[in-house]
């Protein structure tokens, strides 16, 4: 049946930033809009649903974050985010195992933990998690998600001693005696993660993938691009639990793939599953194959080009040369994928930017669209290659609330060039927002702030962080929509309420663009629509 919203403000986000008072849609598209009068003219009979003079945007598009894992680390996993210390790590642990009774062997894991609050930037070692248990296998990831530190149990069944060497593009961090001391950087993450048993039951999955949508349309996101094979056993299980779940109509958000690899060889499992970029199976849509390119720069372990201002021994570290990666990239894009990567220095964005550039006459054949994930550190060049081959940047708004007390010690006069999203977008350069969840909080409004503000949360620093970067209000909600429908080629679909897309959108308790700035957080998500029908209620 056909639907007649009135007694709305709907904010379309089209190009002239229209507001209407009523919508139509049929069969999950707008059929019009318009003052209640001209739509009801134009769409005829009507179950009528009254907005109540609230506010309405197009749904929310994330276009990044980690789906799956946020419900494992939410069911499964510890949380040592409100740690402060490694002495709160081990009583969170210790309380954590004896409240679940995990049993002598069985693996444990937490997710969360950040030095930078920690007295002295003290990071936990083995020491301290030997102190939880050594009787249980201990694996506890950094809050960036590419640092974990492990307990001597953990190691022992890893093989890892004073002769394990470090792999490529990562490192064991040792004690003065060249034993490792547990921390383990970006790749060497591998020799413990390996270790640990993956969720491979289907019914599992699906439970994770139920828990996670809820959270997706409390937020009012109704596009989720996600990256989650690497986090299951198997990731034919996982494909099916997917196409399952969604011919059931349990997966209620259009989510788009992210195909993550860690050696080149893995992308062979991609391919030979049957499927290309930006292909549809109903709810779900396959998106780039991921590479990893460097780490984080809380952990000095973003790839970059001259040293670390603050740490001048090391730049970072990089996973992959450029010739290996322009041999993946063309790999890559001859079996029909798109590419994407997670790249925050400027030595691991611009090696990607510069294998792209390498295969750049198939990228334009083939219609794809290059995207870097975070892009947070960059330089005069980067921007240049970007607009060579219109990449896109998949960028987190959040992160200006995380890193702009410690940006500036880490990379100094590099700060002209980083962050710089206003500036990028005078410059043409394609931009779309992801949350990177469960690394940050999937609140829109939290993002949307943060980006007009140049503030975190708590309204530091109180002039704003590079203040001249800060967004207009409209430009920072197209972030979340428009610009994000682009991404997966789904522009004439989604990002807008226009008459011929699909009627998402979110009903708000407050309109973004007549509320203070430092007060954007506090609007709230009342309602998600996801075509044409209700999803969520607060």
């Amino acid at each position: 049946m056909r639907k007649l919203f009135i007694n709305g403000r709907i904010r379309a986000i089209d190009e002239k930033n229209q507001m209407f008072e009523a919508m139509a849609c049929e069969d999950g598209k707008i059929i019009a809009v318009g003052s209640e009068k001209e739509v009801r003219e134009a769409a005829g009979p009507c179950q009528v649903v009254d907005l109540g003079g609230r506010d309405v945007l197009p749904g929310f598009v994330d276009a990044h974050l980690h789906f799956l894992d946020h419900a494992i680390y939410e069911l499964f996993t510890a949380s040592l985010y409100d740690t402060r210390s490694p002495e709160d790590i081990v009583t969170v642990m210790k309380d954590y195992i004896a409240e679940r009774k995990i049993p002598d062997g069985q693996w444990v894991t937490g997710f969360g933990w950040d030095q930078e609050l920690y007295p002295g930037s003290q990071w936990p070692t083995c020491k301290d998690l030997d102190k939880i248990s050594d009787t249980h296998p201990i694996m506890l990831t950094r809050r960036c998600g590419t640092i974990c530190v492990a307990n001597s149990a953990a190691m022992k069944i890893a093989g890892i001693d004073k002769d394990t060497p470090d792999p490529q593009g990562g490192e064991l961090v040792r004690f003065e005696d060249g034993s490792p001391n547990g921390v383990m950087l970006e790749s060497a993450m591998s020799l413990i993660g390996n270790c640990v048993p993956k969720m491979h039951d289907k019914e599992q999955m699906k439970e994770c993938l139920e828990f996670a949508c809820k959270e997706m349309v409390k937020n009012g996101i109704t596009v989720a691009h996600t990256e989650d094979f690497t986090s299951v056993d198997d990731k034919r299980t996982l494909w099916e639990a997917y196409l399952e779940m969604a011919s059931q109509g349990k997966i209620p958000v259009n989510l788009v793939l992210q195909l993550r690899i860690h050696t080149p060889e893995q992308m062979d499992e991609y391919f030979d599953f049957g499927f290309h970029s930006w292909e549809q199976y109903g709810k779900i849509k396959v998106g780039p194959i991921k590479f990893l390119g460097d780490g984080s720069l809380g952990a000095w372990s973003a790839g970059l080009n001259e040293p670390y201002s603050d740490k001048p021994d090391t730049c970072g570290c990089l996973y992959f040369s450029r010739e290996e990666m322009s041999a993946m990239a063309k790999r890559v894009v001859d079996h029909g994928f798109d590419l994407t990567i997670h790249a925050i220095g400027d030595a691991a964005v611009e090696t990607f930017l510069d294998s792209c550039i390498s295969v750049k006459d198939e990228i334009k054949e083939k219609g794809f669209r290059p995207s870097i994930i975070h892009s947070q550190i960059m330089n005069e060049r980067i921007f240049e290659k970007y607009q060579e081959i219109d990449a896109i940047g998949l960028i987190q708004p959040m992160y200006i609330h995380s890193d702009w007390s410690i940006a500036d010690a880490r990379v100094g006069e590099r700060m002209k060039t980083s962050y710089c999203y206003n500036t990028m977008r005078k410059k043409g350069i394609r931009l779309a927002a992801g949350s990177d969840l469960p690394i940050e909080s999937p609140n829109v409004m939290e993002g949307i702030q943060v980006n007009v503000t140049r503030r975190d949360l708590s309204g530091n620093p109180p002039e704003g962080w590079y203040p001249e970067e800060a967004l207009d209000v409209l430009e920072a909600v197209k972030w979340h929509t428009v610009y994000g429908a682009y991404v997966s080629k789904d522009e004439d679909k989604y990002g807008s309420l226009e008459v011929g897309k699909q009627a998402n959108f979110v009903v708000l308790d407050a309109d973004v663009f007549e509320t203070p700035k430092d007060e954007i957080k506090e609007i709230k998500v009342l309602e998600t629509w996801i075509d044409g029908e209700q999803v969520y209620e607060a």
